[in-house]
């Protein structure tokens, strides 16, 4: 493999691996039909860079209202994963959670999914059903405690 494709395809796979803004090849970055991948991977990288930086800005990600932001907009993904017992979402949310075991949690929304899942809710609602199943975060916890 040439030294610039094998470049690019690094990029791309450490790009996707990474779950960091896309590599965007657009008539800027062709040159003589060739892909200027150098200037493609320090777009994706300033991206990455914006959004660790507004990421770093937010308020921490394991908190309520953290997780009610991101239950309100993946609702339907966090669904369909549940039932799969597996799946991006879930591994978020397990992280937001403070959950030490993915898997399990992946698998103890799984086999609650008629009690999760038994009517429409909205993101709050919902969070305290999945409160209910899985325990109260440690988050939650101290702001009841303080």
């Amino acid at each position: 493999m040439r030294p610039m494709i094998r470049l690019g395809a690094l990029a791309l796979a450490g790009t996707a691996l990474a779950g960091c803004s896309q590599i965007t090849i657009t008539s800027d970055t062709i040159v003589d039909g060739t892909a200027r991948i150098a200037d493609a991977t320090t777009n994706a990288v300033q991206g990455t860079s914006n959004v660790t930086t507004n990421t770093a800005n937010d308020v921490d990600a394991r908190t309520h209202a953290a997780r009610r932001e991101f239950v309100g907009s993946q609702m339907a993904m966090i669904k369909r994963e549940a039932a799969r017992g597996q799946g991006e979402n879930l591994e978020t949310l397990a992280y937001m959670m403070h959950a030490e075991d993915t898997q399990a949690f992946e698998q103890q929304v799984q086999a609650n999914y008629q009690a999760l899942f038994a009517s429409d809710a909205d993101a709050d609602q919902w969070l305290t059903r999945l409160y209910d199943v899985m325990g109260t975060p440690p988050d939650m916890a101290l702001a009841s405690a303080g």
